[in-house]
């Protein structure tokens, strides 16, 4: 077995391109295809920005569980060490309920943003829209939460599997949402609803409450952006003057030749 030499100042990856100029030259074309591919797909800068909010959100609320668990471990400890020999068993108990809770919470949330996360490995793969829907609600709930403002599901539940980019859809949603977040006043609400009616789905994003003045754009709403991607996935994209409800259309199956325009 031949074995690359270790010399001061050569990595492995330089010495092969060195070696073998062929591997370095389709290595760069691989990788340049990738960016050319990801630009025209989804400007990097707002596929980025989406991640790291949700990112943001996550950890967040992943640390205020683990401070509640943290707190209810202490309160056992306290129970132990001040000396009571039978610490109240009915009041012990509630604490272990109230760290099972935070754990399933947490849990939940790690898989959510694990399915968000593998989303993204096929462009293209089949997908339950109401779970995709849910996912990307679970990851940003505290964001709403922060606005006093509340999440309202009307999920139809006749739905058929949907073949197209679960990933790009949740962008998309994500960007409204934000919109929506940023044009409410405390204790709004909106309203996400799904449908289905001939051969086609709808995602409604209606939100409800007083609209406050606002000139602050979502990092990622760029209204450009969002009907490039929706072309892409086949759909279509409609808003409501006067209430602000966006409405985007999705065909059930996204076929080969919607996916190369």
């Amino acid at each position: 077995m031949y074995v690359i030499p270790a010399k001061a100042g050569i990595q492995e990856n330089d010495f092969l391109d060195s070696a073998f100029p062929m591997r370095r030259d389709g290595m760069t074309k691989i990788r340049n295809n990738k960016m050319e591919h990801m630009e025209e797909d989804m400007p990097a800068d707002s596929q980025l920005s989406f991640i790291a909010k949700v990112l943001s959100v996550f950890t967040h609320e992943i640390k205020n569980h683990l401070a509640i668990i943290k707190e209810s471990n202490g309160l056992i400890g306290d129970l132990i060490t001040l000396g009571q020999t039978a610490p109240n068993a009915a009041q012990c108990l509630k604490i272990i309920e109230s760290v099972e809770h935070q754990i399933t919470k947490t849990s939940l949330l790690c898989t959510n943003l694990n399915r968000l996360g593998h989303r993204m490995d096929m462009s293209v793969s089949t997908f339950n829209l109401n779970e995709c829907l849910e996912e990307l609600l679970s990851l940003i709930q505290r964001t709403a939460n922060q606005k006093k403002l509340s999440f309202k599901k009307d999920f139809a539940q006749n739905i058929p599997s949907l073949y197209n980019s679960p990933s790009k859809l949740q962008f998309l949603i994500f960007c409204l949402l934000e919109k929506s977040m940023d044009l409410l006043d405390y204790g709004g609400k909106i309203i996400i609803k799904t449908a289905y009616t001939n051969g086609s789905v709808s995602i409604s994003i209606i939100p409800k409450g007083d609209f406050k003045e606002t000139n602050a754009d979502s990092v990622c709403y760029d209204k450009s952006v969002l009907h490039m991607i929706i072309n892409k996935m086949g759909g279509d994209i409609s808003c409501q003057t006067g209430d602000e409800t966006t409405v985007i259309t999705l065909p059930v199956f996204l076929n080969s030749g919607q996916q190369d325009e």
